[in-house]
C-alpha cells in the first residue's frame, strides 16, 4: 500500500470476508492518496446480485452498475475528452462485458476500449474472482491486463490460489506485477524456495523432537537456491 504503484493479491478462504478487506485497502489508499476513479470487475452474479454495491455502502461509497449501453457511453466520453466520464467514477463492472465489440469497437464508427488512447486511468481497480482471467487467450484477461496496466492501485482477490496451477497463479502475478514476474523462468526462480520454506513452516508447526533443526536445514536449502542466495542471504 506505500509504494508507488500498490499492487495487491489477497487469496483468502470462501466466506472469510475479502470484500471487505477491499473496502478497508481503499479506505487506507483513500487516506494516504487522491482516489476517485475505482473500478470493480466481477463476475455477472456478483453484479446481479448487488453484492459489491452493498459492501461499499458500508464505507459511504456509492457505485453505479456498467452495462453495455454505460460503457459504450464511457468509451465514447473518454475517446472524445481524454478522460473517463465523472459520472462514471465508480463503477461495477461484470467481466462478461469485454467481448470483441467492446475491446476492439465497430469499424469507424465506434472505438474499442483497447483502442482508446490516451488508455481510461483508474485510481483503483479491484478484480474479484480474478481466477477468472488465468486463460490469456480471452477477452477479459486482455481487458483486465489494459485496465491494470494504466491504474495507479490494483487489488486482485481469489480464493482459489492453492486449487490453481503453477501456471495459473503465474499469469495473474504476471499481469499485476509484469516488472517483477516477467516470465515463466523469472517466475520459477522466485518461487523455488517455497517448498523449503514450507517445509521448515510445517517442522515448526508440528513441534516435534528436532523441528528446530529440520527447520533450519530446510531454510539452508532455501537460501542456497540461485535466487536465494541473492535474496535470502
Amino acid at each position: 500500500i506505500r509504494s508507488d504503484r500498490p499492487r495487491l493479491l489477497i487469496a483468502d478462504s470462501v466466506g472469510v470476508g475479502k470484500t471487505i478487506e477491499a473496502g478497508l485497502i481503499l479506505r487506507e489508499l483513500q487516506a494516504r492518496r487522491d482516489i476517485r476513479r475505482v473500478l470493480i470487475i466481477c463476475p455477472r452474479p456478483l453484479v446481479t446480485e448487488r453484492k459489491w454495491e452493498r459492501e461499499m455502502k458500508r464505507f459511504d461509497e456509492r457505485f453505479v452498475h456498467l452495462d453495455g449501453k454505460g460503457l459504450r457511453h464511457c468509451i465514447s466520453e473518454t475517446d472524445c475528452d481524454g478522460e473517463w466520464p465523472k459520472g462514471y467514477e465508480k463503477v461495477i463492472a461484470p467481466f462478461s462485458l469485454f467481448n470483441d465489440e467492446m475491446l476492439y469497437g465497430k469499424g469507424k464508427r465506434q472505438k474499442g476500449l483497447l483502442q482508446l488512447d490516451p488508455p481510461p486511468q483508474f485510481d483503483l481497480v479491484i478484480v474479484d474472482e480474478a481466477h477468472h482471467i488465468r486463460n490469456t487467450n480471452t477477452q477479459r484477461y486482455e481487458a483486465v491486463r489494459f485496465l491494470c496496466e494504466n491504474a495507479e492501485a490494483v487489488v486482485f482477490l481469489t480464493a482459489t490460489p492453492i486449487q490453481m496451477g503453477d501456471n495459473d497463479l503465474f499469469v495473474l502475478l504476471n499481469a499485476l506485477r509484469p516488472d517483477i514476474i516477467i516470465d515463466s523462468a523469472s517466475y520459477a526462480a522466485i518461487t523455488e524456495p517455497n517448498a523449503f520454506i514450507n517445509r521448515a513452516a510445517l517442522a515448526a508447526r508440528k513441534g516435534d523432537s528436532g523441528w528446530a533443526a529440520e527447520a533450519r536445514e530446510a531454510l539452508a536449502e532455501a537460501a542456497e537456491t540461485p535466487w536465494g542466495r541473492t535474496n535470502l542471504r
